[in-house]
């Protein structure tokens, strides 16, 4: 429900949701307080209430509140309230006893005679005012949040876009230079290069758009990902790597491979020894885990200085909390030679 009546901007169309709404606060005032025989009486007496009704709401609505209340000025607000008040009783009485009870049988009224009498009409006057002003306010209020929300939203969603876009360059360059080397040499190794790489390109730039893949995909694109690593750092790099259970599950895309490749970043890169990286995948019931173990490069020049000072687990971490918040659990154990990062992510909705 948007504005659908309360708002008023003059046009034809405000004017007649407006009438609309005092003809139904007539007719429900008609139906409760219908106890008087003579319909003449019935149709002033609920008429002038409804007038007072119009009144009291446009008084308070669009005077009083917006130019003396939400201005600052309290005192001012509440004087022009009991003024206003006072205005109504006296117009209704005014109006009552010049033009209605003249032309009915009826025992004349005596308006002033207590306090009491004053504070309970001006109370009913004010009360349909009150509750569409709260109604008003409150639909206000929960627009704003839904629009808060929504801003939010979007910009989690291009933050999201933004960690998801970064894969590592270094890899697009080492894997671009041996494809090159490949088809200068025309090794037949060449043609399934261009495959992973056209493969993993596709899936991080296309498929990551979208909302959730299956793991199936994403351990596709991990499985080229390290085919190419493979043919990049050759013998010397040992890897092990397993991807077991229902992998149908649903997983945000690139969380694993961003895992993967900061294994790599860390663990292999810049080490000219005998690098050694251990995968397990595996997943059950709603539960996806992964796990990952690398050996640490010892090498601490500038090329493994620059990799570090990449996204890496800050990435990771990030992404997760904004897609699995209370719903992963992400443990490190790290120690001089080794780094072992452990996941455990529950899709369940």
């Amino acid at each position: 429900m948007k504005d659908w009546i309360l708002k008023y901007d003059g046009s034809a169309n405000s004017i007649l949701k407006h009438a609309l709404l005092w003809l139904i606060f007539y007719l429900l005032f008609s139906f409760l307080t219908s106890s008087v025989e003579d319909i003449l009486l019935l149709v002033s007496i609920h008429t002038l209430n409804v007038v007072m009704f119009m009144i009291a709401y446009y008084c308070l609505r669009y005077l009083q509140i917006p130019r003396l209340y939400k201005k600052g000025h309290k005192w001012l607000f509440l004087i022009s309230l009991m003024v206003s008040m006072l205005f109504c009783y006296s117009f209704y009485w005014g109006i009552r006893i010049s033009l209605i009870e003249p032309h009915v049988e009826l025992i004349r009224s005596k308006p002033f005679t207590y306090f009491g009498e004053f504070l309970v009409r001006t109370l009913r006057f004010y009360s349909p005012a009150m509750l569409l002003i709260v109604w008003e306010f409150q639909h206000d209020r929960i627009q704003h949040q839904r629009h808060i929300r929504l801003l939010e939203k979007e910009k989690l969603s291009t933050e999201l876009k933004f960690l998801k876009a970064q894969i590592n360059p270094h890899f697009l360059f080492n894997t671009l230079n041996n494809l090159y080397s490949f088809v200068v040499t025309e090794s037949p190794k060449a043609s399934d290069m261009l495959t992973r790489l056209t493969g993993i390109l596709e899936y991080v730039f296309d498929r990551s758009e979208g909302g959730d893949v299956s793991l199936q995909a994403e351990v596709d694109t991990i499985e080229n990902y390290l085919a190419l690593e493979e043919i990049r750092y050759g013998e010397r790099l040992e890897v092990k790597y397993q991807a077991k259970g229902n992998l149908d599950l649903p997983i945000s895309p690139l969380i694993l491979l961003s895992i993967i490749e900061n294994a790599f970043k860390h663990g292999a890169s810049g080490d000219i020894n005998n690098p050694k990286i251990d995968i397990d995948i595996s997943a059950h019931s709603d539960v996806i885990n992964c796990t990952v173990w690398n050996t640490k490069t010892s090498y601490k020049g500038e090329i493994n200085d620059a990799y570090k000072s990449g996204i890496g687990l800050s990435n990771i971490r990030r992404q997760l909390d904004l897609i699995y918040p209370k719903k992963h659990q992400l443990n490190i154990d790290e120690t001089p030679d080794t780094f072992t990062l452990s996941l455990s992510i529950n899709t369940a909705a």
